[in-house]
This record gives C-alpha cells, sequence and structure tokens, in this order.
C-alpha cells in the first residue's frame, strides 16, 4: 500500500469516527425565546394556547417560557398540558409570577423543564376538588383512585426533571404550600428570577434533556424575545371554559329546546342547541367535534332559510353557526410546517371571514326580499278591459281562441271577429272569455305601449 493509499484510509476512517465523537455535549437552541402567560382558570382554552405555542416554538427553534399566574382549574386539561411539556421537542421554562401557581398550575410547573418562580410567590395545594357550578361550591376528593393517579404522574415528572419526590406528594396529600424562596431550598424548583430577563440571564449555558433523549443547551442570555397571544379560537374556548359562563350557556340552552318543543316554535330550537354545544365544549367537550357538528348545522340551516324562505331567524343562527365553527376549528395540527403561522392563521380567518360575509350578505338580500313581498298588498289579476288578438273566427255561436297578455284563451263574442283583429275582454264565463272587437283609438293607445 503506497502513501497515497494510507492517507485516504485515514481520511476514511477519520470521516466514521467523526460522527461518534462528542465534541459538544448538546445542540444550541437558536437565541428566540416565546413567552406565552397562563393567566386565570386552567381550560380547554389553554390547553389550546399551549399547543400553538409548542408547534411554533418547534418550527424556530426556540425556548418556551411559560408565565404562571392560576388558581388551578380543570384537572383534564392540566394533565394535557403537562404532558405536552414533559413531551416537548423544545425547552420549556416553567416560571411562576405575580401571585401563585396552585393546583393544576402546580402540575404544569412540575412538568418543565426548568422550574422559576418569582420572589412572593406561591405553589402548592393540589388535592382535586368537585366544582358544582349551580352552588359554586367546592368538595375535596380523597378518593384514591383519583389521587393515585396524580401522584404517579408527578413523580414521573419528578425523576426525570430530578426534583424532590417527597415534597412533591405533599403537594397533593397535605396541600403543601411553598414559596419561592423554600421551593428552591427543597428542589422543587431550579431557579428563583425576579423577572424575565433576569431569569433568561440565569438559565443561559444550561443544558436540558428533552424527552426524546437529546441534550439542548440554551442561549438566551441576549435572545430576542416574542410574546405569543392566544387566537381567537383560544379565546373563545378560553371564555367558553369560564365555570359561570358555560353554566349559563348550557342552562340558557336547554331551557330554550324545552320551551321550543313544548310550545311548538320551532324556530327558536337551533338557538337553544348552540347554546347547549357551546356550553358542552366550555366543560370539556371535544372541540374539534363540536365545530363540525355547529359548521353541519349551521350550512342545513342555511339552506333551508333559502329553499323555505321564513322570518330570517334560521338564516340568521345558520351565519352564526358558520362563523364560530369556522373559529372554533383547529388550523393546524402538530406536525404541519408553515412558514409564518401567523400570517397562515389570519389567512385562513380571513377568509372565514369573507366566505360568512358573503354567505350573510346573500341571506339578508334574500330576507330583504320576502319581507317586501309579504309587505306588498296583494293584487287581484284582472282581466277585464285588457286588449288582445283573435287567432280564430269568433262569432255568434261559435267559439275561438284570442291571445291575452301573452295567454292563449277560448273566447266568445256576439259579434263577428275575424282572425288578427283586436279584441277587448268584457267578461268571463268559467275558462272562457267573453270579448267584443276593439275601437280603433284602444287599438292606437294599445300599440303605443
Amino acid at each position: 500500500m503506497n502513501r497515497k493509499h494510507l492517507v485516504v484510509g485515514i481520511l476514511a476512517l477519520t470521516l466514521l469516527v467523526l460522527p461518534l465523537t462528542d465534541y459538544s455535549i448538546a445542540q444550541t437552541t437558536s437565541p428566540t425565546v416565546i413567552i406565552i402567560r397562563i393567566d386565570g382558570m386552567i381550560g380547554p382554552g389553554k390547553s389550546c394556547y399551549v399547543e400553538e405555542a409548542l408547534n411554533i416554538a418547534k418550527q424556530r427553534n426556540a425556548v418556551l417560557v411559560v408565565e404562571l399566574n392560576t388558581p388551578g382549574g380543570y384537572l383534564e386539561d392540566g394533565f394535557k398540558i403537562a404532558e405536552a411539556f414533559y413531551r416537548a421537542d423544545v425547552p420549556v421554562i416553567g416560571y411562576v409570577v405575580d401571585r401563585w401557581a396552585l393546583s393544576a398550575g402546580t402540575l404544569i410547573l412540575m412538568s418543565t423543564h426548568i422550574a422559576a418562580m418569582q420572589p412572593g410567590t406561591t405553589i402548592g395545594s393540589m388535592q382535586p376538588v368537585e366544582y358544582n357550578p349551580a352552588t359554586g361550591e367546592y368538595k375535596p376528593v380523597n378518593e384514591s383512585k383519583i389521587i393515585n393517579p396524580i401522584i404517579t404522574k408527578l413523580r414521573v415528572y419528578a425523576e426525570a426533571r430530578k426534583r424532590n419526590i417527597t415534597a412533591i406528594e405533599a403537594f397533593v396529600k397535605k396541600n403543601l404550600n411553598l414559596n419561592a424562596e423554600e421551593a428552591l431550598k427543597y428542589h422543587v424548583i431550579e431557579v428563583v428570577a425576579s423577572d424575565i430577563r433576569d431569569l433568561l440571564g440565569k438559565v443561559n449555558g444550561w443544558n436540558v434533556t428533552l424527552y426524546n433523549g437529546e441534550v439542548v443547551r440554551l442561549n438566551t442570555a441576549d435572545a430576542n424575545v416574542i410574546e405569543l397571544q392566544p387566537s381567537i379560537r383560544c379565546m373563545v374556548l378560553d371564555s367558553l371554559s369560564d365555570p359561570l359562563i358555560n353554566g349559563l350557556l348550557m342552562s340558557l340552552g336547554f331551557m330554550i329546546i324545552l320551551f321550543s318543543i313544548i310550545s311548538g316554535h320551532y324556530y327558536s330550537l337551533p338557538i337553544g342547541l348552540l347554546l347547549l354545544i357551546l356550553g358542552l365544549v366550555g366543560s370539556g367537550f371535544n372541540v374539534n367535534l363540536a365545530a363540525l357538528f355547529i359548521l353541519f348545522v349551521g350550512a342545513l340551516l342555511l339552506a333551508i332559510e333559502l329553499v323555505t324562505p321564513g322570518f330570517g331567524v334560521l338564516g340568521i343562527t345558520g351565519i352564526i353557526m358558520l362563523a364560530l365553527g369556522f373559529v372554533l376549528l383547529p388550523l393546524g395540527a402538530p406536525g404541519w410546517i408553515i412558514a409564518n403561522p401567523e400570517e397562515y392563521y389570519q389567512m385562513v380567518l380571513t377568509t372565514a371571514i369573507s366566505i360568512g360575509l358573503f354567505l350573510g350578505g346573500i341571506t339578508a338580500v334574500i330576507i330583504y326580499k320576502v319581507v317586501k313581498v309579504k309587505r306588498k298588498k296583494p293584487q287581484v289579476w284582472v282581466l277585464e278591459g285588457k286588449i288582445g288578438r283573435a287567432l280564430d273566427p269568433i262569432g255568434p255561436g261559435r267559439q275561438g281562441f284570442v291571445i291575452v297578455e301573452g295567454e292563449y284563451w277560448l273566447a266568445e263574442s256576439s259579434e263577428e271577429i275575424k282572425p288578427n283583429e283586436y279584441v277587448v275582454v268584457v267578461g268571463k264565463k268559467g275558462r272562457v272569455l267573453i270579448v267584443r272587437k276593439a275601437t280603433l283609438s284602444e287599438v292606437e293607445e294599445f300599440k303605443k305601449k
């Protein structure tokens, strides 16, 4: 083997071994930080917000910072958000600000890769409760089949993030509360930071292990910070998930449906159905199924209104349903590659609004025409005095056809009338017209028209 072959062999071996050599223990994120804020009760709207934020953060290879200021909320949505953070493809930093992150808020914080708190904030009180929207009463839940899965899941999060399992379990079993300094002392969180810039400076250069085992080094010191606002869909879901609002919607919807069935005023039935569905969505019913159902019913109502125009109630309700259906439809799923999600969302929203306005305009014109016709005084079609033309010879005892107002009629007369002569209708006997010859002046007046 000559020197040239030896060099080529060494180079090939180097290229094979090079990928296996760990020169950098972690990939580095781009200097972009996306911030979202979970404020108030946790429900379907917050879950929607988190899903959108994770997709955008993944597309931009950014760090996601989640500011938490919540007393808790629905356990199902809390678990959904926590699982999304636990399995996220990007680093997620949970940051308790302003006041607290209790109950489901603490659950979410424990699932994040880095947990941080602002001085003066509190976490804990994770014992689940039952809430009665009718009375506003809370009842603590002590059943093991509910408590144990929560604790088991918290252990998974604590072990993955190397946090104090004993203290975290006490959040559920004893409703333990910790302030920022205590949580840091007992290794429940990793950072206490006064504001977002302080937080980003402290975690800069940290290594985060993602769910797939990939290690990522944070580049946050001088990062470009983007505050991401929720979409209209998420804001609508957030409003519907308010216990007072969804309780009111369900009650009103049920009463309107009951009234419609009992009274026979079925025009109000779709309104009650819409309110009931929106109330169910706020209570955790599948949003995608609800959106498709609302779109279907809305299109059906518009079709009924167009075929059998009524008072416009069905058409207006159909337009509202179509608009809400478009708003509640998901605009993308995890894995969609969209170069600019904000522009894409605006495009879809503009399209939905345009379709709604177009259909609404058509329905409004139809309703206007129907109302105009209904308000118009009825007119009786009178043939007497109308001028026509004879097609056959007509005379005493001899009937023939005439054409009057573009229609063919069988006619009779007491005088002789030749074909193509003009006639005047003087009466009607059953289906036969009684005519006479038109005078010269009547013919001239008719021709002028």
